[in-house]
């Protein structure tokens, strides 16, 4: 691939060699120690057991050294020796060898052995040589934390999820600078610099509202091991703040942010004699940031980043609903066409004029919805041609709803708003009724002939963070560009921009009803081909005066990372790998022009790390030269580094708004994507 012109040589993935491996294992084995000595409250000692169950589970080969460890860091610790721990962990460690099979066990019976274990060996030690009720309440907090630890540690060892990720790590270092209290390195704490360390780091990486979370939790944790007041907290929140602020400065900006802020506080909170210790604390973290490699602040800044997604549609059951859907959703788009506003926005003013503080409004738009609002439509749109009158409503509207005369007026008088099109197309009733058909036959039929079938399906290996951009032209307070951002199953994942054809809401409602009726297609299970031959004839058929759209479509497979670009009248679709930028282009008519359409499908392998950019015409055509239209997007890209997508999308546009001084002739929408590994 790298022979042919215009592709680059992308990034081989850098698998683990047997040193690093050993670093791994040593730095584990590191933090195991410092576990050990982690204290709550000056007696409260969970994190031991909580990290020895962790290894047994998912570092069998580290279990003895790290039972041994742990004893040794037990043994070490701020408090007099207490020898009921050495043999708890010693307990531990021959449960798991004997027992190897637990290792197979659920978690929750993986981590109920650390209280189960707790309380067996403490409990009896305290029975036999000093019982007191005080000794039994001190044994059973440590055993509830240590269950909750171990359950931390062990689903953040496997969770795919952030938010459990980032609570397991969390508990995980904070035992490791609990572990640290007292350790002094030429007169400084340790678990200071180590604090401050990490705070800066999470400053740059994650920005003001991450730093000043990191400064807040670490300056707790001496409040967490000693009765001492918490003040250093909010020092610590503070220049974490004011270092994350700065954040677009890089390393200087947030070490500079960082100093200054905890400089100026360090004598308010901590005294005068605390000053000299802040400023020697500070310059070497500083300098610990400034030697720490790029790779790790881009891999913490990804982690740190909230991957853009929405639900995904439930599978097997799911996928005959999503099906029926589909089909309601295309005969809808083929009767309804009378509508001034958006099929939507119409309903809710009859909504609002009609069920605002009626009782029954809960059951109706909160149970039932969706139900009522395709009702609503179809007596909107029955309106537009002829009388309604009370017997249009169905029984089971009627028989609850109390205000079914207030519901008919405001029905008609939406309805007499509607635009009057001509007689609807033959052709255009046959497929309504026939979608509506198909429907209902998904619903009553009920047929499980595929049910049982089970495909070998391998768990997504990528994921993307998305980030969205757009402004409308000027003077317009609508915009005709419409995105979707959508997970679909089996682990594909949908980007989708479309730009209706003109400006304001006529070209909003045209590209918002073609992406619409992408998504649910290809939720039901039709292929792209299908799905956009399916919408150009849609909109063909749709109304008789012209009206079409462009597709810019990108269906990404989250299990191999391979991706299907299909562009309709649409912009290149600019791909940034390792500084370098490649464009995607075709030269197919947007949908619904022409009934014979002419798909270009072009595929893609995509690695870690990639940036994926589409945008609309509105974009690209801001610049004055015709030659400058792509190049200029590529140029600015080269420079994004490693910023969060969100973060891109919003440089992007306003480097496009620059360009027309602000004043943008077209719709300008923004979509940046970046793909992201998967797993621990």
């Amino acid at each position: 691939m790298s022979g042919q012109p215009g592709i680059h040589p992308y990034r081989r993935e850098i698998e683990l060699t047997a040193t690093t491996r050993l670093g791994l294992d040593f730095l584990f084995l590191v933090a195991a120690f410092f576990l050990a000595r982690g204290v709550l409250l000056e007696e409260l000692f969970p994190f031991g057991p909580a990290s020895v169950i962790t290894a047994a589970v998912r570092r069998p080969r580290l279990l003895w050294p790290v039972v041994l460890i742990s004893m040794a860091g037990s043994w070490f610790s701020s408090t007099a020796p207490v020898y009921s721990r050495l043999f708890l962990f010693l307990f531990l460690g021959l449960i798991f060898s004997l027992y190897p099979a637990l290792r197979r066990g659920s978690i929750l019976t993986q981590a109920t052995l650390a209280p189960a274990t707790i309380i067996l060996v403490r409990g009896l030690s305290l029975t036999l040589w000093q019982p007191s009720f005080y000794g039994w309440i001190q044994v059973i907090f440590e055993a509830l934390l240590a269950w909750g630890l171990s359950l931390a540690f062990l689903y953040a060892s496997i969770t795919t999820r952030q938010e459990e990720r980032l609570l397991g790590g969390g508990l995980f270092l904070v035992g490791v600078l609990l572990g640290l209290q007292e350790w002094r390195f030429f007169d400084l704490s340790l678990q200071g610099v180590i604090s401050r360390y990490i705070i800066l780091l999470v400053s740059l990486a994650g920005g003001p509202g991450a730093g000043a979370a990191a400064g807040a939790a670490v300056g707790f944790l001496p409040s967490l091991s000693q009765l001492v007041t918490p003040a250093l907290a909010g020092l610590l929140a503070f220049a974490g703040l004011i270092a994350g602020s700065l954040k677009s400065l890089g390393k200087p900006g947030v070490i500079s942010g960082f100093l200054l802020a905890h400089l100026l506080l360090a004598n308010y909170f901590l005294g005068q004699e605390s000053v000299l210790a802040a400023l020697k604390e500070g310059v070497l973290v500083a300098l610990a940031l400034v030697a720490t490699p790029s790779f790790l602040i881009n891999n913490l800044q990804r982690f740190l980043a909230a991957p853009v997604s929405t639900p995904a549609l439930k599978e097997d059951h799911g996928r005959q609903e999503a099906l029926r859907k589909a089909l309601k959703s295309l005969a809808r788009s083929l009767k309804f066409t009378g509508f001034k506003e958006s099929p939507e926005v119409t309903v809710r003013q009859v909504a609002r004029a009609t069920c605002r503080g009626c009782p029954a409004g809960k059951v109706c738009w909160e149970l039932e919805g969706v139900q009522m609002v395709t009702l609503l439509q179809e007596l909107l749109q029955k309106g537009s041609h002829g009388c309604l009158t009370t017997a249009d409503i169905p029984e089971w509207l009627a028989s609850r709803c109390s205000r079914c005369r207030e519901l008919l007026a405001a029905l008609i008088s939406e309805a007499s708003k509607m635009q009057v099109l001509p007689a609807e197309n033959s052709l255009n009733t046959w497929l309504a009724a026939t979608f509506e058909t198909l429907a209902a036959m998904l619903v009553e039929g009920k047929a499980k002939a595929g049910v049982g079938e089970e495909e070998g399906r391998e768990s997504p290996r990528w994921k993307l963070t998305v980030g969205t951009a757009a402004t409308p032209r000027y003077k317009a307070d609508v915009s005709g560009d419409a995105c979707l951002v959508a997970n679909l199953e089996p682990g594909r994942q949908l980007l989708v921009l479309g730009d209706g054809m003109g400006a304001g809401r006529e070209a909003a409602e045209t590209s918002s009803t073609a992406i619409e009726l992408v998504r649910d297609l290809l939720a039901a299970g039709f292929t792209p081909e299908k799905t956009l031959r399916t919408v150009n004839m849609i909109l063909l058929l749709r109304t008789p005066k012209e009206s079409f759209t462009t597709c810019d479509l990108t269906l990404i497979n989250c299990g191999n990372g391979t991706a299907e670009f299909y562009k309709l009248g649409a912009c290149p679709t600019f791909i940034q790998r390792d500084g370098l930028v490649k464009t995607l282009s075709s030269h197919s008519l947007p949908v619904g022009i022409l009934e014979d359409l002419q798909l270009e499908p072009m595929r893609e392998e995509l690695q870690e790390g990639d940036l994926l950019v589409m945008v609309s015409d509105g974009v690209l055509e801001a610049h004055r030269d015709i030659n400058e239209k792509e190049r200029w997007l590529a140029k600015a890209l080269q420079r994004v580094g490693d910023a969060r997508p969100q973060e891109i999308a919003d440089r992007l546009l306003k480097q496009a708004r620059a360009l027309v001084d602000g004043k943008p002739r077209d719709d300008m929408t923004v979509m940046v994507a970046r793909i992201e590994r998967t797993g621990v």
